[in-house]
């Protein structure tokens, strides 16, 4: 029997079939990822917003106003910006004609509205923090709303007026591709103005203001866990004092306690911080770095491949998703505090959370007052943690003070 007969020869077509089926494999593996990521954005911001509208106290809360901003924000994200691309990403062109225009000035709008409102909430809790009373008679709904209507000014300012006007396109590149089909593909380099403008408006000059107010809000949050610590000190020596004189070892292992919880809480405080910028800057400055270099690539030849000729369209693809994933990641970060939590529940129908997750809290101390008299606290942010101790102080009928407790796991009030 000829051997040939049982041999299988793979011609140019049979090759062109298996890259069309591993391609229509990517490709809906892609698309069920991308709908995961869209449907837990949505889901995320709409039970942000519904929380607020459903129930009162959150909506007494200042903070909370750029809270609700956020979400709305990066809910926009999810219902004008991602699904379009998702669909794109799927059918392997872009199938919604001229509205490339249209949804580009969505995306830049949307994204940069969130990034600002971002900036905000960390100007917001620096001011808390470091001024708690400006702060409580400063900071209010009618300041919240002129501050987050410049941030949506800003974003609808450098988002529809420069791409209605075609002040954002490269010419150079985007002559490369006149072609019957040009709307066949809606990605074409933003010209180099526009492009190191607007990445300095929505991203690199917010970025250093987060930097910036994080880096003094963990000062603040380490000076005044050193004072608290300063406190319990002086509640253990006083303790210490009315003890037998058989327990004299026991001090040192108290204050080998107290040190250590001095840098758990300093260590929370620090994962905190981390976490917020680090989210963040993981998921935005990868696609602004990209953002400020395409402009400067050379434009492909005529008739040539497609995308850019310094980065590849999938690279520049995979980042610019990173970037739309951080509005997943917000309602988490920025809205997981016991308050929003509960409502969650209620609003889910969950069994009522118990006491075991808590925000985070910083002190503001009173240097006047006698032995630093814990007066006020604030968050350091909406995100949920592990419990932060909190100090108060008890007066006697006299009105002075008598005793000095620390209780565990005061969350967020």
């Amino acid at each position: 029997m000829d051997l040939l007969n049982y041999t299988r020869v793979f011609t140019d077509s049979d090759r062109g079939l298996l890259l069309d089926e591993t391609d229509s494999s990517t490709r809906i593996l892609t698309g069920c990822f991308l709908s995961l990521l869209i449907l837990s954005t949505l889901l995320g911001n709409i039970l942000v917003c519904s929380a607020v509208t459903k129930f009162r106290h959150l909506r007494s809360k200042v903070t909370n106003y750029f809270v609700i901003s956020l979400a709305v924000s990066d809910l926009l994200v999810a219902v004008l910006v991602m699904p379009w691309k998702a669909v794109t990403e799927m059918a392997g062109f872009w199938p919604f004609g001229s509205f490339c225009d249209t949804w580009v000035a969505f995306d830049i709008m949307c994204s940069t509205a969130s990034i600002l409102n971002l900036c905000i909430i960390s100007v917001d809790r620096y001011w808390a923090i470091s001024s708690p009373f400006f702060y409580e008679r400063k900071m209010t709904p009618k300041v919240a709303f002129v501050m987050i209507s410049v941030a949506w000014m800003l974003s609808i300012l450098i988002s529809f007026i420069p791409v209605q006007l075609n002040w954002h396109k490269s010419h150079t590149f985007t002559s490369a591709f006149t072609t019957p089909r040009e709307w066949d593909n809606c990605h074409f380099s933003l010209n180099r103005t526009y492009a190191i403008s607007t990445s300095l408006i929505s991203f690199y000059i917010p970025v250093i203001i987060m930097v910036a107010t994080y880096t003094q809000i963990y000062r603040i949050a380490h000076r005044q866990i050193s004072r608290i610590a300063v406190l319990e000190r002086a509640a253990e020596n006083a303790k210490n004092r009315h003890d037998s004189m058989g327990k004299g070892g026991s001090s040192i292992s108290e204050s080998e306690s107290s040190f250590k919880i001095t840098f758990k809480r300093e260590r929370k405080v620090l994962k905190t911080l981390t976490l917020i910028m680090g989210v963040f800057v993981c998921c935005w400055l990868p696609f602004f770095i990209l953002n400020c270099i395409v402009p400067f690539c050379e434009p492909p030849p005529s008739g040539g491949a497609e995308g850019f000729t310094c980065i590849s369209p999938t690279t520049f693809n995979v980042f610019v998703w990173f970037g739309w994933a951080n509005s997943s990641l917000n309602p988490i970060i920025y809205a997981f505090n016991p308050d929003f939590r509960k409502a969650f529940s209620i609003l889910l129908g969950c069994h009522r959370l118990g006491p075991g997750a808590h925000g985070m809290d910083t002190f503001i101390l009173n240097k006047k007052a006698p032995d630093w008299a814990l007066i006020q606290r604030h968050s350091v942010s909406g995100l949920c943690s592990d419990p932060v101790s909190q100090v108060t102080s008890d007066y006697n009928a006299q009105g002075h003070r008598d005793v000095i407790e620390l209780k565990e796991g005061e969350g967020l009030r």
